[in-house]
């Protein structure tokens, strides 16, 4: 789904039927071509997941636990990790070896940041199992959630993101960031001392590598600078592909038939 990278993208804006994708090629020609709503979509193949659970191929998740400034994004991406696995009455009982073999993240990160999660009071756990012998460590937990408030906007975020095992926590709570930031649509402007703050990190670069990977695994379709001058290294403006209902997904076949490219005079 990616652009080629000789190809440089100067602008993108919504059109009645998807959005307009403005390049320049090497030969300086500047072209367009349209990509309808559809295509950025997730197809059902590409949501394919083992650790799903019955027929979920998302999750919701609070904006507030999503922009929180007291929780790390450690923590955050494992509330979300085990948020997935909750049932109709707030709670779920994943193992800790689930969710490390699942999303590739370490055993002793999730046991800290689920144990930073219960000291803060934004998940209940409850360890009720030990394994035999001398090993100590609990088999499963009983963690249980808090209603979302009915006036709080919820993410709906990917489960192919979130166990992602090609994906850093970097990476992944990035997309979730603009996920977030773009509400129901597909097109989000940020800046990027937002971003560099979101990530804690200090240098753009960082954040570019992380850009470039989501761009590359298909998770951001396109990116480019929103203003020229001076000002053009403030924003950025994104098209995310993200997850839709199960009845409008469109098939791996659909993905073929993007409308053609023309000149822009």
């Amino acid at each position: 789904m990616s652009q080629n990278k000789k190809n440089k993208v100067i602008k993108i804006e919504q059109v009645s039927d998807g959005y307009k994708i403005f390049y320049e090629t090497p030969q300086k020609n500047l072209l367009a071509y349209t990509i309808h709503y559809g295509l950025l979509n997730f197809t059902e193949k590409e949501l394919a997941n083992t650790n799903k659970i019955g027929d979920y191929n998302a999750v919701y998740i609070e904006d507030s636990i999503i922009y929180a400034k007291d929780m790390s994004l450690w923590e955050k991406l494992v509330y979300i990790m085990i948020k997935s696995y909750c049932n109709i009455n707030y709670e779920a009982y994943p193992s800790i070896e689930l969710l490390e073999n699942a999303a590739g993240h370490s055993h002793t990160t999730i046991i800290e940041a689920i144990d930073k999660l219960a000291e803060k009071g934004t998940i209940f756990a409850i360890r009720s199992r030990r394994r035999n012998g001398t090993d100590q460590r609990y088999i499963n937990n009983l963690y249980k959630f808090k209603k979302a408030n009915d006036s709080e906007y919820l993410t709906y975020i990917p489960l192919n993101l979130v166990f992602c095992r090609s994906l850093n926590i970097n990476s992944k709570m990035l997309y979730i960031f603009l996920l977030a930031k773009a509400k129901n649509g597909y097109m989000v402007t940020v800046t990027k001392e937002e971003l560099k703050e979101y990530l804690c990190v200090r240098t753009w670069d960082t954040v570019k590598k992380h850009i470039e990977i989501l761009h590359r695994l298909g998770f951001i379709y396109t990116y480019c600078n929103t203003t020229k001058g001076p000002e053009k290294e403030k924003g950025i403006r994104f098209l995310l592909r993200r997850i839709c209902p199960k009845e409008l997904m469109i098939t791996d076949e659909d993905i073929e038939n993007i409308i053609g490219t023309e000149a822009v005079s």
